[in-house]
């Protein structure tokens, strides 16, 4: 009995190894069989793939891709205005807070700035002293002084210059020796001085006619600075008569022309009244000859001529 069972063992051992060779074979031929379908399927797969392939190469070279370009460039585009719309929309927003900070801060510097520069000027910075200069105005009373030589002396001030001081003198050097009674003594607003034609007559050269009258007018404005100073020129001659002597219209008129650049250089207003005693209708350079009684001292109409002159410098 023991031997039955071990043979039915041994009888299935023996059936379980065939079944399973039979199976293992079964599976290897299952295995083989489905590898060869695989690599005929690729094998086709890639005939068709390669022909799609060239057939789309073809067709690709045929095809104005130019749009897929422009696309791409609107595609960034967009995608860099979204970007910037993004980095300004998450921008940082500064708060109100912070801002009314800063504009405390900048207004209480500003009133510290203030303070310290009043403290400055106020109390370390030296103190500035306003020192105001004023011009001295002197106010003088009319007192118009008419100086000069014989010519001035027959002058008839009274009847003209009604309640004037005059002086009268005979030529330069007399007043330079005697100026103190003859000018300073008056303490004139206005000095109107006629000289020179005696020192013609005593032989003076023109050069010194116009530096003893440069003398005499200097002199006095060192003295009387705030008196005006008025030159006449010397007066026109009637050459040839007696008392004329050896004066000449043409030696009166350099020495004039002379006066007159001292005068402008000097800031001294200089009268002419050579052109207006002048007789202008005559060919020949002489006083008119009803503006003289004698062809060198004047007479009442040329007195009225200087007079009418004169009073303009008056007002």
């Amino acid at each position: 009995m023991d031997s039955d069972k071990q043979k039915n063992i041994n009888n299935r051992r023996s059936n379980y190894k065939n079944s399973n060779k039979s199976y293992q074979q079964t599976n290897h031929h299952k295995r083989a069989y489905s590898a060869s379908q695989t690599a005929h399927r690729r094998r086709s797969s890639n005939q068709r793939y390669s022909g799609l392939e060239s057939d789309e190469m073809k067709f690709s070279d045929e095809l104005d891709t130019s749009f897929v370009e422009k696309r791409k460039k609107n595609k960034d585009k967009i995608i860099r205005d979204l970007d910037i719309s993004y980095e300004k929309g998450n921008r940082p927003k500064k708060s109100k807070s912070k801002v009314i900070f800063k504009i405390i801060s900048i207004i209480l510097l500003l009133i510290i700035a203030v303070l310290c520069t009043g403290l400055y000027f106020t109390y370390i910075s030296p103190k500035i002293v306003e020192k105001t200069v004023t011009k001295e105005v002197v106010v003088m009373d009319d007192n118009y002084l008419f100086l000069g030589d014989s010519i001035t002396y027959m002058y008839d001030l009274d009847k003209y210059y009604e309640g004037l001081p005059v002086v009268n003198g005979n030529d330069v050097e007399d007043i330079l020796n005697d100026i103190n009674e003859r000018v300073y003594q008056y303490n004139p607003s206005k000095v109107f001085l006629l000289i020179g034609t005696n020192d013609i007559d005593h032989g003076d050269s023109q050069e010194e006619v116009v530096e003893h009258i440069e003398e005499l007018l200097l002199e006095i404005h060192k003295n009387r600075p705030y008196a005006e100073l008025y030159l006449e020129s010397i007066y026109p001659v009637l050459e040839g008569e007696k008392v004329v002597n050896i004066r000449t219209n043409e030696e009166i008129m350099d020495i004039n022309q002379e006066l007159k650049s001292f005068c402008k250089k000097e800031d001294i207003t200089y009268i002419d009244m050579f052109s207006l005693l002048v007789d202008s209708s005559s060919d020949e350079v002489k006083i008119k000859d009803e503006y003289t009684k004698d062809g060198l001292h004047l007479s009442d109409k040329g007195y009225e001529v200087v007079t009418k002159e004169i009073k303009k410098y008056l007002k």
